[in-house]
This record gives structure tokens, sequence and C-alpha cells, in this order.
């Protein structure tokens, strides 16, 4: 049913940390397969245990979430009436299904936004603008940096050029101006 561990364990009568153990051994041993290394049939109970608990997790995950954005919604059902009564004009037995929803609700669908995209819906979403203020400021460092390496590059061949003049046990007569 995809319960809390601990409630699993207890509802199976074996203890928590049996049972995290078990499940440990089995996604252990179920990676080393999807890694393609020979299986070891000692593991396969505990393989088969965590395939099962994985599924029953997600199934119940998936069943949570449908259940939660029918609220949203306004599909999920309330209520549900079957009432059968004899139309008097014809003569003929009616069924009338009558089915009262829960009224729909914007904040579920801000909650599961939230947590499926955060970066976008979450408390700490950025907006539109800030974003492309971010994008404008990262674009104006790269450029202050494509500047100071164009006046790095020249200011290494100035120095290239006076060296390129002198020889080791000379020092050089003058050195040009730098600009900075």
């Amino acid at each position: 049913m995809g319960a809390n561990i601990v409630l699993a364990a207890e509802a199976a009568g074996v203890s928590r940390a049996t049972l995290a153990r078990w499940i440990a051994r089995g996604r252990d041993a179920a990676e080393v397969r999807e890694d393609g290394e020979p299986a070891d049939p000692r593991d396969d109970a505990y393989v088969h245990l965590y395939q099962r608990v994985e599924l029953a997790r997600a199934q119940m995950a998936t069943r949570a979430l449908a259940r939660v954005l029918q609220a949203g919604a306004g599909s999920l059902v309330l209520e549900e009436r079957m009432r059968t009564y004899t139309d008097p004009v014809s003569g003929v037995d009616v069924e009338e299904r009558q089915v009262r929803y829960m009224r729909p609700n914007w904040r579920v669908a801000a909650w599961w936004l939230a947590r499926v995209f955060p970066e976008h819906y979450g408390p700490n979403a950025k907006s539109f603008d800030q974003v492309l203020d971010e994008f404008d400021a990262e674009d104006a460092l790269h450029e202050h940096d494509r500047a100071e390496s164009a006046e790095l590059a020249g200011l290494a061949e100035r120095l290239q050029a006076v060296l390129g003049q002198t020889t080791p046990d000379t020092p050089p007569a003058e050195l040009p101006a730098l600009s900075i």
C-alpha cells in the first residue's frame, strides 16, 4: 500500500531494522544486476521484496497525487446517489444518478506546482524580471572579463617586446610608458 517503513514493518510483524536491512540488500543487489554484474541467487527474495516495495510506493504516490489533483479541479466525488422512480407520463422505470463534487480549489494546483517545479513556482522562485537582471549582470561580468583579458594580452605583448630587447646580463635602458 506504500506505507511508511515503520508501519509496514509493524504490520508484517518484523522489526523496522530488519525490514530496512532486507530492503537495502534488495536495492543493492538490484543495482548490481542493473550494472550487468552476475546475479547472486541468494539475493532473489530480497530483490523481489525491494521491487514490490518500490512499486507499491510508486502506485500509492500516483493514486494520492491523482486524488489531490481531482480535489483541485473539483472532480473529486463527495457523494453519489442513485434514485429510481416510475415516470408518471410514460410509466417507465427510470434510474437517475446524482453526483455531488468537491468545489475546485486553485490552492491545490499551486501546492503541486510549488513542489514539482520549485524553481519556477516555489517560495524562492524568481520573477521573469529577476531572471533577466541576473542574465544582464552575468553578461556584463563576462564583458568586463573579456575587456580585462584584452588589456592583459596587450600588456603581455609590451612586456615581451621589452624583454626581447635586453640580454640576461644587461638591464633595459628604459621601460616604455604603460597606460593602464
